[in-house]
């Protein structure tokens, strides 16, 4: 410890993650980007897709299953995506489970130059294929880079028993993570027939000089303390 400097142990003590896990966001309520838990949150980069033009075509993404669904009756959209809130969604697009319990987007470090610290997507829709039309229960759970768990939301109730393109039971899952998101999931309990959209995720810019987060200052805090406190047995 003689030859260990107050620099060189903070240095240490930065160097490892201070959360491995992510922290899971949702279900919330959602008609319009607007609503989005990332809003207002700075960015290096980040993408909604929200298949207005009939594709999954936003960078470094890719989907494991689904298809995009076209403006019609059964069709249950972003309800801002047609231009305005009026309750209805009929006259977007959606991603469409397209007989797929579940639903897994996956992100590309190479293409992004980096994995988002944050991804999310909105459920929207559950139709008559469910255990009990207009109702569903969803799970979702987020992976890092290697395809571990960074966590997960418990099976929660969606749905208000219609599935007429109505905008109210919308609800969006996500989640942030500093280390990195490989992917997230969304899978239904209960359908094969059901809808998701706004598909978005980022990676934070930290700007330069920012002040440490709370946990992290004491963790410093602590260290010097404890150096000083060493010296003055030493």
């Amino acid at each position: 410890m003689k030859n260990l400097s107050t620099v060189s142990l903070i240095a240490i003590m930065m160097a490892g993650p201070l959360a491995a896990n992510g922290a899971m966001i949702g279900p919330t309520p959602y008609l319009s980007s607007a609503d989005s838990p990332f809003a207002g949150t700075p960015f290096s980069y980040f993408h909604v897709e929200d298949f207005e033009d009939s594709l999954l075509n936003t960078p470094g993404v890719i989907a494991s299953a689904g298809i995009v669904l076209s403006p019609a009756a059964l069709t249950d959209s972003v309800d801002a995506d047609d231009g305005s809130v009026d309750g209805s969604g009929t006259a977007g697009h959606t991603w469409y489970s397209n007989g797929g319990s579940s639903l897994t987007f996956t992100f590309s470090a190479v293409l992004l130059g980096a994995l988002p610290t944050h991804a999310g997507l909105v459920w929207t829709d559950v139709g008559f294929a469910s255990v009990q039309d207009g109702f569903d229960t969803v799970t979702f759970e987020a992976f890092d880079a290697a395809n571990n768990s960074l966590g997960f939301i418990s099976p929660s109730a969606v749905g208000d028993g219609l599935f007429g393109g109505q905008t109210a039971e919308d609800r969006f899952f996500g989640v942030t993570s500093a280390s990195g998101i490989g992917s997230i999931r969304i899978t239904s309990l209960s359908s094969t027939d059901w809808e998701i959209d706004h598909l978005q995720y980022g990676l934070a810019s930290v700007p330069s000089g920012a002040v440490p987060e709370p946990g992290t200052l004491a963790l410093l805090i602590a260290g010097v303390a404890g150096i000083r406190f060493l010296r003055r047995r030493m």
